[in-house]
């Protein structure tokens, strides 16, 4: 039998989302670094957090969102490298401390801007290749994510696709996000492009869990597209969530209600 792709969801919000109130059957969960990893707090304030963390009831970690918040690598507010390398080297410390291997890396952290799309893809390739050296210690890879915005350096997959080959890091490779696909039509055919550059996806549904709204044919597509290239890391419902079923929102019974609808579409694409 074929090995099919694992399905994750995001640990974040954990006052409205106790992990603790998780259902089971979840292959993978992906952790928010800004809510979480703590990255503007000291490793003595991180090791309470850890031993938290390791006492809640989630699947092993994926990947991780949230790479920066506020911060950014290129363009007209450029943080300060020195604090761009402290994040990056304690945030793959910590990743490794909780052994979560994949990184994702927001591409609206390289903005263009007055700088000059030259200027700004020169100023991100010095930044990866940093990002590559902590990554390389640690045993991390780092996902970039194109986000369909064309003041970006890389908006489109395809235009990762070309970062990611100038810049040849073996630790630096490419995530794919559903909405952002969606967003400016790109086709999801563009992952097959290069199969081994993709190391994790986001799904959804119309802005919330993935079983809100109708996107069945697009879930369903892009399940297809992974199962094609033999994929089989996670494919992740990582956005906001909400109550399906009156007004209090029951986290057990929405992340149950998510999974046999995501499981149940997996089991179709691998059946056909």
């Amino acid at each position: 039998m074929t090995k099919q792709f694992k399905l994750g969801l995001n640990i974040d919000n954990v006052e409205m989302k106790p992990p603790l109130e998780l259902c089971s059957g979840w292959d993978t969960a992906e952790i928010p670094i800004t809510e979480l990893l703590l990255p503007f707090d000291t490793d003595e304030v991180w090791e309470k957090k850890l031993s938290e963390i390791k006492s809640w009831n989630q699947p092993p970690w994926c990947a991780t969102s949230h790479w920066l918040w506020d911060e950014r690598v290129t363009g007209d507010h450029i943080t300060d490298f020195a604090e761009l390398e402290r994040q990056a080297e304690q945030t793959c410390r910590r990743m490794a401390q909780i052994g979560c291997e994949v990184a994702g890396v927001w591409g609206n952290f390289f903005p263009i801007g007055a700088m000059g799309k030259t200027k700004a893809t020169d100023t991100a390739l010095d930044y990866c290749e940093m990002v590559a050296r902590y990554a390389d210690k640690y045993g991390i890879l780092i996902a970039l994510e194109p986000t369909a915005n064309p003041d970006t350096i890389f908006p489109t997959y395809r235009d990762g696709i070309e970062f990611v080959k100038r810049l040849n890091q073996r630790s630096i490779k490419l995530m794919a996000d559903l909405n952002y696909f969606i967003a400016i039509d790109q086709p999801f055919e563009d992952i097959a492009l290069e199969p081994d550059f993709c190391l994790h996806v986001h799904i959804q549904g119309e802005t919330y869990q993935p079983n809100v709204g109708n996107c069945d044919d697009k879930i369903l597509h892009i399940f297809r597209v992974l199962r094609d290239i033999g994929y089989q890391r996670t494919v992740s419902s990582a956005h906001p969530w909400i109550s399906t079923s009156g007004e209090t929102f029951n986290y057990r019974v929405e992340s149950e209600k998510t999974l046999k609808y995501l499981q149940n579409f997996r089991t179709q694409v691998y059946s056909e």
